[in-house]
């Protein structure tokens, strides 16, 4: 009678329950400089089915750097990069009837994220802005503001690429009368790339040249020869921002120096 007993109190019921959906955990960058570089892991699970068998657990991990502060005082900008990016500045060689100066820092190397930084002669920025509207697909254009700036934010998705360009309303210029436009060629088999191109677009800020000096960050070097170009700055056409005329507009291209 006492086996039967302590059989009876040790019976499961069987079957297996529903699998509850994770909630999947939004990645950052994170904001303090300081903080230790972090691993997000993303959970992803379905509701079993009526069976009662489980789904597939999809678990997708994101590394997320340490951020720097990196400012230039000439330009009158700073921003949040990842630490490991290596960041540099070299002057533009003007276009077609543009006067003033234009330089382009690059976050990362080829045209993949760079800034365009220019005096702002004839509202040159609405070139920026005719180029956009003639990327095929058409991009998907919103407003944003971002540290007190508005930008139009232009984004396309094509072969791979989804290529996003910020151009900022002419009336945001700094105190050196500069206009910067920031534009990201992000892949699409990266789920987190455009992400986290985002996050440092969000950081990008102007300050008084009475300011600038005072705030933290590592001071943008400027590069000033490069000796496969044969001078001190290349061309706009060199950095690969064609004339219109070229027809590289379409297909998804970032917006590019036109010769307006």
């Amino acid at each position: 009678m006492i086996a039967c007993l302590c059989v009876a109190g040790c019976t499961q019921p069987s079957g297996t329950g529903p699998v509850a959906t994770a909630v999947p955990v939004t990645s950052r960058l994170p904001a303090d400089p300081a903080a230790p570089a972090t691993t997000v892991v993303e959970t992803a699970a379905l509701t079993a089915a009526p069976t009662g068998t489980p789904q597939e657990i999809v678990t997708i991990v994101h590394q997320v750097s340490q951020v720097k502060d990196v400012k230039d005082s000439e330009l009158l900008f700073s921003l949040q990069v990842p630490v490991e990016w290596s960041v540099s500045t070299y002057r533009l060689d003007n276009p077609e009837n543009f006067e003033g100066f234009m330089y382009q820092t690059n976050l990362v190397k080829n045209n993949t994220f760079y800034i365009h930084t220019f005096t702002n002669y004839r509202s040159r920025e609405q070139n920026y802005r005719d180029d956009c509207v003639q990327w095929s697909p058409a991009p998907n254009v919103t407003t944003v503001t971002i540290n007190g700036l508005t930008f139009d934010r232009f984004e396309s998705t094509a072969n791979g690429r989804t290529n996003v360009t910020y151009v900022p309303r002419k009336n945001d210029a700094n105190d050196y009368g500069y206009l910067s436009v920031l534009a990201f060629s992000a892949n699409t088999s990266n789920r987190f790339e455009v992400e986290d191109y985002d996050k440092v677009v969000s950081s990008f800020r102007y300050y008084s040249k009475d300011k600038i000096s005072t705030m933290p960050g590592v001071e943008i070097p400027k590069i000033v020869s490069y000796d496969e170009d044969g001078g001190s700055v290349r061309s706009a056409e060199a950095s690969g921002y064609p004339s219109p005329s070229s027809g590289s507009s379409s297909g998804g291209s970032k917006c590019h120096m036109s010769s307006k």
